[in-house]
């Protein structure tokens, strides 16, 4: 799984037309070939308020007036982001709220045993908020994994914690 150059990460704004906004790592890939004022970079987490950009794709920022980087979604439908991205990583994102599986077993156990077993197939794993006995996880998933194929995994992983999906819905027959 491609990691960040940590020595090269810096925050990025992401927002749609000033909405939404949220801040991101993105590491460095240098200035824009068309735009002396922009910069290529490359996700390097899961957004939680944007389902693309994510985790791994390149996208061009620019300067605001504030001086931070940022990308601007400028309305585009989600169905056509792929006109806002420069190199799509191949992800898509799915949120699950997830509690220990085992009895006398906590909550960051059973985080760490979820992001080993994502990594073994390329599932870029990040924990979001922990409330009491509960966590919320964001995955980018690569897109060779159907949400079929993700349920059936996150199933099996049963023995180190339980989960419900938020995000995609499961379409109902």
């Amino acid at each position: 799984m491609w990691m960040p150059d940590r020595t090269k990460l810096m925050k990025i704004r992401l927002h749609n037309q000033g909405e939404d906004a949220e801040t991101v790592w993105a590491e460095d890939l240098g200035v824009a070939i068309l735009h002396s004022a922009a910069r290529y970079v490359r996700i390097g987490n899961i957004p939680i308020l944007h389902a693309k950009p994510t985790y791994g794709d390149v996208i061009e920022v620019l300067t605001n007036g504030d001086g931070m980087l940022e990308w601007d979604r400028h309305g585009v439908d989600l169905r056509e982001i792929d006109t806002r991205i420069l190199e799509d990583s191949g992800r898509w994102v799915a949120i699950i709220d997830y509690w220990p599986g085992r009895p006398n077993s906590d909550l960051q156990s059973a985080f760490e045993e979820l992001v080993d077993a994502g990594g073994a197939l390329d599932i870029a794993i990040e924990g979001v908020v922990a409330k009491e006995s509960r966590g919320c996880a964001y995955l980018a998933v690569p897109k060779s994994m159907s949400l079929a194929d993700l349920m059936t995994w996150l199933q099996q992983q049963r023995a180190a914690l339980r989960f419900k999906l938020h995000h995609p819905e499961v379409d109902s027959p």
